[in-house]
């Protein structure tokens, strides 16, 4: 038998904003990429590289902990929401864990056998050692990664202020929403 609770607990509000920062962090630094000069490419293609290493570092034990801790999340719905509503609010949380998984994971893909490195920070965890016998198939690997990292990229972005945007929207409301994901204060203590 579940039973849900006020707020998402400690361990999952921690996680849900250490994923957060770096994960708009990299959004941006690759959209603001886009835009800048040539010559300012590379430094925020690297920055953008390292923080989505980072957010795959994060996102890895935070979807273990969500499959194993359930009541984590088990949190009473939000009044006054109608039935559509919590279903594009559960639709819009599936896609956006979608999002936080796939980018991750097609990036560091791409650059480990693209043969590249994943940069981190200043240093490289080099990519795979090519070879007569690997080239084509981590090539194919390499290429697979980058066209769902760009597809998944091109829609996915617009996850991140749709979540922002419905909390803000919960907020003047009168929905105690910020408390319910907040690890340093529980609602109703």
């Amino acid at each position: 038998m579940s039973f849900a609770t006020s707020a998402y607990s400690v361990t999952a509000s921690y996680f849900h904003w250490f994923a957060a920062i770096p994960m708009i962090g990299c959004v941006g630094t690759v959209l603001k990429a886009q835009q800048s000069p040539k010559e300012e490419k590379p430094k925020l293609m690297n920055l953008h590289k390292s923080l989505g290493l980072l957010t795959g570092m994060i996102v890895a034990p935070r979807v273990a902990y969500r499959i194993f801790n359930r009541a984590a999340y088990s949190i009473e719905a939000l009044p006054g929401g109608s039935k559509a509503e919590h279903f594009l609010a559960d639709l819009s949380h599936t896609a956006l864990y979608g999002f936080m998984i796939i980018m991750p994971a097609s990036g560091i893909a791409m650059g480990y056998y693209g043969g590249k490195g994943l940069p981190f920070f200043g240093t490289t965890i080099p990519g795979v050692v090519k070879t007569d016998e690997n080239k084509q198939r981590t090539g194919e690997i390499a290429k697979q990664s980058f066209n769902v990292h760009k597809t998944v990229g091109t829609y996915g972005k617009y996850l991140i202020p749709l979540h922002a945007g419905a909390a803000v929207s919960h907020s003047l409301r009168g929905h105690t929403i910020f408390s319910r994901i907040n690890p340093f204060g529980r609602p109703g203590f």
